[in-house]
């Protein structure tokens, strides 16, 4: 029972062990024979001791087993088959890996890169055979540069897997093979970035340093275009400006006209702005200095980065701002003919747009008052502005007029109020006094009430 697997780097072909892991080695040939494994990741080379491959999506983190397929998710894993007697001992031993813990084995496999110090693995990675011919392919994988995160910085894949004998009856609902797709395309499940491809002579002459150099060109790229299409930028091509410098960490007393005054030792500048909130004008403590030369923009990057400003230390570096570029994608050329590229006026097919004269005016002809902003407030501003003024000022007076009657109706009612009081006790006072005679605690009393 064997299995030839096509990688980018070469043919390998692999000698199954059915007798000592039976349900893995089914699980990996009814994945071969359906294709599952086509144009699979290497995504995790660890140098001198493993490569990984088996997740359609590229990540380590997906795939399942052919049981999934046929009895549903909760039969995604498989179960281990780990014998005593059996060590990882050697090199090119095709193991199952699994999901971190006991039992869990789905899809994923990889291949030993080393013969001696694998103890580790014993009793943990179910062995499902070894590599019979093609053992120059691993060296070819193990030589190959990787990013920080073990994943190689070209795209090694696995372009196809030949079952050369299958012992195995398939399972219920396991289907008809699909197509082969195109040798290298993606699978549709894989969601990491694409990388270099593997072609002949693609890395010939060519240090590590400059891989990861044109990988980060690529992802940039890519980057630009997912801007694009989200709007924040305005072309996926669009560059920053080399001649402006981006100013931070400024003192909120600091002005424009002092900064330009600051940096216009480096050469001329075009323009000096501090960004300020929109609302209250108050500054943002960071500017945008644009000079006329790139030459000039240097001088004052590598004389200004650090220096006290207004008792701020602040810090500059090149503007990646490209907010000045939209007009130069978004607005369209005006006056030109239809399917012309640019509107230049040394071009033959170009359309001078005429220039528009006002009509003669004769002081003897009548003319319409609503012709005329003298004599129409609704298109003077000024007589605009008086009419809204007298009209607020009409109702201020109405609103003071309410608030003055209402004041002297409550100071009348208190008044009354008042007057009506003082009467009662008078009468009190009176009738007290009747009735207390010449007794000296009556003419006391009498005395303090009046």
């Amino acid at each position: 029972m064997a299995v030839l697997l096509e990688t980018s780097l070469g043919d390998m072909t692999i000698d199954l062990r059915v007798d000592e892991s039976p349900i893995a080695c089914k699980n990996f040939l009814k994945l071969c024979k359906i294709k599952y494994y086509h144009n699979n990741l290497f995504y995790n080379v660890q140098q001198g001791l493993l490569c990984q491959t088996g997740d359609p999506t590229g990540t380590g983190l997906g795939g399942a087993s052919v049981y999934a397929r046929c009895y549903g998710q909760q039969a995604r894993y498989f179960e281990d088959e780990l014998h005593q007697s059996v060590k990882h001992d050697r090199k090119g031993l095709v193991c199952m890996a699994n999901a971190g813990a006991p039992n869990t084995n789905g899809s994923q496999f990889f291949f030993t890169l080393r013969g001696d110090d694998l103890g580790h693995l014993d009793g943990k990675h179910t062995i499902l055979g070894e590599v019979a011919e093609g053992l120059e392919v691993l060296d070819a994988i193990n030589l190959e540069f990787v990013d920080a995160h073990s994943r190689p910085l070209r795209d090694v894949r696995i372009l196809h897997a030949h079952v050369l004998e299958d012992p195995y009856e398939d399972p219920p609902g396991l289907g008809e093979a699909p197509p082969s797709p195109p040798p290298g395309e993606p699978p549709k499940e894989e969601t990491v970035p694409a990388r270099l491809q593997v072609t002949e002579d693609a890395t010939e002459d060519k240090s590590h340093a400059e891989l990861e150099e044109e990988i980060e060109a690529k992802e940039a790229k890519s980057r630009a275009v997912v801007l694009e299409m989200l709007g924040d930028l305005p072309d996926a091509e669009a560059r920053a400006p080399e001649n402006v410098l981006f100013v931070c960490k400024l003192n909120p007393v600091t002005r424009d006209e002092d900064l330009e005054l600051i940096f216009s030792r480096f050469g001329p500048i075009v323009e000096c702005e501090i960004i300020r909130d929109y609302v209250t004008g108050d500054s943002l403590n960071y500017a945008f200095i644009e000079f006329k030369e790139k030459a000039s923009c240097e001088e004052g990057y590598k004389k200004m980065d650090g220096v006290l400003i207004d008792d701020r230390r602040v810090k500059v570096d090149f503007s990646q701002s490209v907010s000045k570029l939209w007009n130069k994608y978004a607005e369209k050329p005006r006056g030109r003919k239809e399917g012309q590229s640019k509107a230049n006026p040394a071009d033959p097919s170009f359309v001078k747009q005429p220039a528009q004269t006002a009509a003669p005016s004769s002081d003897l002809a009548p003319q319409d008052p609503r012709q005329d902003p003298r004599q129409d407030p609704r298109q003077d501003p000024r007589q605009g502005q008086a009419r809204k003024k007298s009209r607020y000022h009409s109702r201020d007076r109405s609103r003071e007029k309410r608030r003055d009657d209402s004041r002297d109706h409550h100071r009348d009612d208190h008044r009354d109020y008042y007057r009506d009081d003082a009467d009662t006790n008078t009468g009190m006072i009176a009738g007290m006094s009747e009735g207390a005679g010449t007794d000296g605690m009556g003419t006391g009393l009498l005395n303090r009430l009046a």
